[in-house]
């Protein structure tokens, strides 16, 4: 369970943000499934490892519904063992009723300990329950912070948790947290874009799902396969669904894994009601009528609505747990009928389809429930087309009110249009030779050059702490400040120190027989180190602060000449689904309507034709293509580009891999010229990677000037990088063939920059 590397980005942002003498609010946005308790568990644990003389407590609210705030703790509890520090306890304060039948001879107290986690549910705090009548709660925060305790809050699902849990005492609680928390954390759907004061970290499922940016994992699936049709009846839209789930399995089988991944459906239904005898005879024929409909298609079920009321069809009846059903014995049940409540809070990444039935259905079916079934199953978090597939069946009468799906279907009109990719067409040939002799005489020279730096960062990274040699591992830095984690452990080091080596294998095929024997020349007894000074001690230090400059040695005497090429092909013809919640959808990310011709897709929602965007950067540079457009009419055809499209920039990174660049917008003029767009905002959170952008794009045009490469002066494309500031106002930089347009675009306005390159002369391809 250890965290991908955008999880560990995200992680390092939020902690950034925490200061010892300063209140701080964090609103933290990411989507169902992205591992947001594995994450505040990383915070929580990194904190504590940061700050080891101060004292902590934390309180983490979660809303009420069923066993959500049980469900928090045993995640936490089984993550700590992939944790750095763990040396904290974890406990679900669940609180009694103060009803007459339950009232007890003794009143609980809770006492503030170091580092613990302290877990509620919010209905802990509502009427008629002990905690808040009897005032326990409130004495705990007190004795907490009269004993310089330092209060951290977190939220869990804090956009839905003030509506269920809305209670004065809830409130109150509320109230208590954000007055006497010095730091507070709170997990939503909807952040607060208007309080200034209010910092916040944004993970976007796009990004979640770009093995570009995520280390080759994809934490989620990313192609759903749709069913919402509220005319269709209860039998046939559940015969349907078996139908289908049964080829899933039969596709899931012959993958032949080890071990196998067993696909689950989910059936959600609502509450029974127990006042209308007539609507819970509905209620309960229907149920009996899914029950029987998946025994005689020979599926395997459970049912849990909650732990007092549960059935199968299995040997075990109703001895199992919800924990059973996702990671214990019985997880090759095929189907899983539940109630609203555990629709949050509990992982079963082998569900991959979700199935509602109008009679007995749940009212709400929302991106949090189908996140339920888009967890991704496969092993290493890799991306295969069938498990990348999840399925939403549903007939209910609400399912547009309840959230949004945009389906993208290119035009007819531009399914033969040709549109540029960029490739490397020499990857199979392009030499890797290296000027051995030149590179040790520049590699000893740089060496020797910031020897004096290279022995303050070994003195500094490490160091004896609590009398053991501490490896201090920079994981991150924002806002200038390092997060590190201390690593005393040898065994965890040199397992570090293993993975560090194998990410840079050019490193060790090239030049660590020239670093080690300078370290054995000028390190290995050097009196100017604190710490007797291990070769792997001085790699390390190298790989973290001087790997871009060696690398830039190593690129300078290499032999490694990619050639690029454009490519000229239709866009992917396949239909794209991007599902939002109704409630969360922001009003602001999405367009006016656009009036068909020349955008590329028709985008279908149910209501009107929208284009969805990622930020508020991306909004207001689709609004300037739009003036333009309506100005001009010079454009062909353009796009807000998918991230699966086949339309995307091949190049190299610092360690000469391939990556993808899948550009934001796509324009082609009417003079056949093209222009991509990357859009940034001037606070960019991946600086590296915008530098990475950068070196590729001027690339492609320095070998167009170079050597005149026939198929970029027959398909003459631009790329631009457009920076968009607070004030909304856009900064170009622009990368083209400058013998083919002599005017400089980086010295006029983007909206200017549009009109040159619309004006300039025909080209016939």
């Amino acid at each position: 369970m250890e965290l991908t590397g955008l999880q560990q980005i995200t992680v390092d942002e939020i902690l950034s943000f925490y200061s010892p003498t300063q209140k701080v609010r964090v609103d933290f946005k990411a989507p169902t499934g992205s591992g947001k308790t594995l994450m505040a568990s990383h915070f929580i644990s990194a904190l504590i490892e940061q700050n080891v003389t101060d004292n902590f407590i934390f309180v983490i609210a979660t809303p009420s519904s069923s066993s959500l705030p049980e469900f928090f703790e045993k995640k936490i509890n089984f993550y700590k063992r992939f944790l750095n520090y763990a040396k904290f306890e974890v406990e679900y304060i669940p609180s009694p009723s103060s009803a007459k039948a339950e009232r007890i001879e003794w009143t609980p107290k809770i006492m503030p300990i170091k580092n613990k986690v302290y877990i509620f549910g919010k209905s802990s705090f509502g009427k008629g329950r002990i905690l808040s009548e009897s005032g326990i709660i409130d004495d705990f925060i007190i004795a907490a912070i009269d004993s310089s305790f330092k209060l951290i809050y977190i939220r869990d699902e804090a956009h839905i948790g003030d509506r269920i849990d809305n209670s004065d005492e809830a409130k109150q609680f509320e109230k208590t947290m954000q007055d006497k928390a010095s730091f507070i954390l709170k997990m939503t759907a909807t952040p607060n874009y208007n309080d200034h004061t209010i910092q916040r970290v944004i993970l976007k499922e796009r990004d979640l799902n770009n093995g570009n940016i995520n280390d080759g994992k994809y934490l989620l699936k990313t192609t759903p396969v749709m069913l919402l049709n509220r005319d269709i009846a209860d039998n046939e839209i559940l015969q349907d669904a078996i139908s289908v789930f049964n080829l899933i399995k039969a596709q899931y089988k012959a993958l032949r894994l080890n071990p196998a991944i067993r696909p689950a459906m989910l059936i959600q239904v609502d509450n029974e009601s127990f006042t209308d005898k007539q609507k819970q005879k509905v209620f309960d024929d229907a149920l009996f009528s899914i029950k029987s409909s998946l025994n005689n298609n020979a599926l395997t079920w459970v049912q849990y609505f909650g732990n007092n009321k549960k059935d199968s069809n299995r040997v075990f009846k109703d001895k199992f747990t919800l924990d059973d059903i996702t990671n214990g014995s019985f997880n090759d049940t095929d189907c899983i009928i539940f109630k609203i409540g555990p629709s949050t809070g509990w992982d079963i990444p082998r569900a991959c389809m979700l199935v509602q039935i109008r009679n007995v259905s749940s009212v709400s079916l929302n991106i949090q429930t189908i996140g339920r079934i888009k967890r991704n199953p496969y092993p290493g978090l890799e991306k295969n087309e069938t498990t990348d597939k999840y399925f939403v069946y549903s007939n209910t009468d609400n399912i547009e009110k309840d959230f949004r799906v945009f389906n993208y279907k290119v035009s007819d009109d531009f399914k033969n249009e040709l549109l540029a990719s960029v490739e490397i067409i020499n990857k199979q040939d392009m030499q890797k030779n290296i000027k051995t002799e030149a590179l040790n005489k520049d590699l000893e020279k740089y060496l020797l050059d910031n020897k004096s730096l290279i022995e303050q960062q070994l003195n500094s990274l490490f160091s004896y702490i609590d009398g053991q040699l501490t490896y201090r591992k920079i994981r991150h830095t924002v806002q200038g400040k390092s997060i590190f984690t201390p690593i005393s452990n040898p065994f965890l080091f040199l397992k570090y120190y293993k993975q560090l080596l194998q990410s840079n294998s050019e490193f060790n095929r090239i030049i660590k027989s020239t670093v080690v024997n300078f370290h054995r020349q000028y390190y290995a007894k050097s009196d100017a180190l604190e710490n007797y000074s291990l070769v792997e001690f001085f790699i390390t230090v190298l790989l973290e602060n001087h790997r871009f400059a060696i690398l830039n040695i190593v690129n300078k005497n290499k032999i490694y000449d990619p050639k690029y090429a454009i490519k000229l092909l239709p866009y992917d013809s396949s239909n794209y689904i991007e599902l939002y919640d109704a409630d969360t959808l922001d009003k602001k990310l999405k367009t006016e309507k656009i009036l068909g011709q020349p955008y590329l897709f028709n985008i279908k929602n149910g209501q009107s034709d929208v284009q969805p965007l990622d930020s508020t950067p991306e909004a207001i540079a689709f609004i300037e293509i739009c003036k333009y457009n309506e100005y001009t009419n010079n454009i062909k055809v353009w796009a807000k580009n998918l991230l699966s499209s086949n339309v995307n920039g091949e190049y190299l990174d610092e360690n000469n891999n391939i990556r993808h660049s899948y550009f934001d917008f796509i324009i082609k003029f009417q003079n056949n010229y093209f222009l991509y767009i990357e859009v940034k905002s001037t606070e960019d959170i991946d600086e590296r990677k915008t530098q990475l952008l950068r070196n590729a794009y001027a690339n492609y045009f320095k070998e167009l000037e170079s050597k005149r490469n026939q198929s970029f002066l027959d398909t003459p494309l631009l790329i631009s990088i457009w920076k968009i500031d607070k004030q909304g106002k856009i900064t170009q930089e622009t990368f083209y063939d400058k013998t083919v347009i002599d005017t400089n675009l980086n010295a006029l306005t983007v909206s200017k920059s549009l009109i040159t390159i619309g004006n300039l002369g025909l080209l016939n391809i």
